[in-house]
C-alpha cells in the first residue's frame, strides 16, 4: 500500500481504509475526515475510539512488524501479569452470580416443570396420530421421490 505523505508526516486517509468494516471507517472518517498523520498523539486517540488497529500491521514490512510484535510483546506480558488478579476477582464473582441464579431459579423451575407436565402429556397424546399420519406422509413422499430421481438420471445417460 502506497504511503500518503504531507510533507515529511505520513498519513493515513480514509481511502486506505477499504477493507475496514463500515462502523470503524464512520469513526475514521468523523476524527479524520481530512485524514490523519500517524503521531503517537492520533494513535492514542485511535484507542480512545476503539479503532482496531490490527489492520495497520499490514502496511509494515517484515522487519519492521518483527520489531513492532517485539516492542509490544513485553508489554501484553505486563499487561496480563497486572490485570490477572482482577480478572481472577472478576471470573470468581460471576461464578458465585451464577450459582446464586442456578439455586434461585431450580425452585421455580421445579414448579413450572410439575405445573406443565400434564398439559404437556396431554398435548403429545393429542398430536400424536396427525404426527403419525405426517411422518407417514414424508416416508411415502420421499421414496418416491428418490425413485423417481434414481429413474431420470438412469434415462439421461
Amino acid at each position: 500500500m502506497t504511503e500518503h505523505t504531507t510533507g515529511l508526516t505520513p498519513r493515513i486517509t480514509l481511502a486506505m481504509l477499504k477493507g475496514a468494516c463500515k462502523e470503524q471507517r464512520a469513526i475514521f472518517r468523523k476524527e479524520w475526515p481530512e485524514g490523519a498523520e500517524v503521531t503517537i498523539e492520533n494513535v492514542r486517540r485511535a484507542r480512545e475510539l476503539d479503532l482496531n488497529l490490527s489492520w495497520g500491521e499490514g502496511w509494515f514490512t517484515v522487519a519492521a512488524l518483527k520489531a513492532y510484535r517485539e516492542a509490544t510483546a513485553q508489554a501484553w506480558v505486563a499487561y496480563i501479569e497486572a490485570t490477572a488478579p482482577a480478572w481472577e476477582a472478576r471470573e470468581e464473582a460471576i461464578a458465585q452470580a451464577w450459582k446464586a441464579y442456578d439455586e434461585a431459579i431450580a425452585t421455580a423451575q421445579k414448579a413450572y416443570d410439575e405445573a406443565i407436565a400434564p398439559a404437556l402429556k396431554a398435548y403429545l397424546e393429542a398430536i400424536a396420530p396427525a404426527m403419525k399420519a405426517y411422518y407417514e406422509a414424508i416416508a411415502t413422499a420421499w421414496v418416491a421421490a428418490y425413485i423417481a430421481s434414481v429413474a431420470e438420471r438412469e434415462m439421461q445417460q
